[in-house]
């Protein structure tokens, strides 16, 4: 024989492992393949090894490797905990420092915000805009939603509140632009500031134009909208710019919009130089006539409403 029984019995470990050299393994075969001790000896080896294999762990060790799993579950759990509690703490932070600079989830609560700022303004400007002897009371007006338009991606809006005013001849008129761009608003509104206006308590259907504009792009989107205090007005036909367009009313309050990237002016500018308002069955009960200054000249973005004969 050409190896020593001891050192092919050191050797057969490391090829039962197959860690050996191609050397060392090739010249454990060859000395097995003549040796019928050491051949013994292999297959007692690596029937041993099998057996340590397939056996379970000892009581201590599979109670260690239960309770390494218990801590790893545990551990994961209380990262999991933190991480939630991090971002709730961020979230109500964010929410109670919106809160205190006035922003709502609410469009309406910030539309009766600016409502309320603008009526305990200027005591005499008020008196004078809707032809009052005394201003009375916020809390005396009888404020309504007549309705809002908001921009397609949904982060600007404008709605609309009027209110009667006891006292006056005029109808209370407010559009309250907001937004909700800033991220860190959490979805809430930001109110954008307002204006005021009003209208007789004689008219029955009064037009509204504006624009929203995304003030971080160029994007922007001009607006038609109309207030009828005629319920059966249901629709408005309108010519602006050559084009027809129609606005369905809902609850008396009704609009299109169109791409501000198509047009140069403000929508305020365009004029309405032909309108009509139906009822549903498509009979005519209003329609539009351009309104014109002292001089006979047509004032761009107003139209009167009037009754069709």
């Amino acid at each position: 024989m050409k190896y020593d029984h001891e050192i092919i019995r050191d050797l057969m470990p490391l090829c039962i492992d197959g860690i050996a050299s191609e050397k060392s393994q090739k010249a454990v075969k060859e000395h097995i393949a003549e040796c019928p001790d050491c051949e013994k000896e292999w297959e007692q080896m690596q029937t041993n090894i099998e057996q340590s294999i397939q056996e379970p762990l000892p009581e201590p060790t599979a109670k260690y490797a239960e309770t390494a799993t218990r801590v790893r579950k545990k551990n994961r759990w209380l990262l999991l905990k933190a991480t939630l509690l991090m971002l709730a703490a961020v979230f109500a932070v964010l929410t109670v420092r919106n809160w205190s600079h006035g922003c709502r989830y609410s469009s309406k609560t910030i539309a009766r915000k600016c409502v309320r700022q603008d009526w305990n303004g200027d005591d005499d400007w008020i008196c004078e805009q809707y032809n009052l002897q005394e201003k009375c009371s916020f809390s005396k007006l009888k404020l309504h939603y007549a309705g809002q338009v908001t921009s397609p991606d949904h982060t600007f809006r404008e709605v609309f509140v009027t209110a009667d005013i006891p006292g006056s001849d005029t109808i209370g008129l407010w559009c309250c632009p907001m937004n909700r761009v800033n991220p860190l608003l959490l979805g809430m509104w930001e109110g954008d500031g307002y204006g005021s206006g009003g209208f007789s308590k004689d008219e029955k259907l009064i037009s509204l134009s504006g624009r929203l504009t995304n003030i971080y792009s160029e994007k922007s989107t001009n607006y038609w909208a109309f207030l009828s205090m005629d319920p059966n007005v249901k629709h408005v036909n309108v010519e602006i710019s050559g084009e027809n367009l129609t606005a369905e009313l809902h609850d008396g309050f009704g609009y299109f919009m169109q791409n501000g990237n198509k047009y140069s002016q403000e929508a305020s500018e365009e004029s309405i130089t032909k309108g009509e308002a139906l009822d549903k069955d498509g009979n005519v009960l209003y329609r539009a006539e351009e309104v014109k200054d002292d001089a006979g000249n047509v004032v761009r973005g107003l139209c009167h409403w009037v009754k069709a004969e």
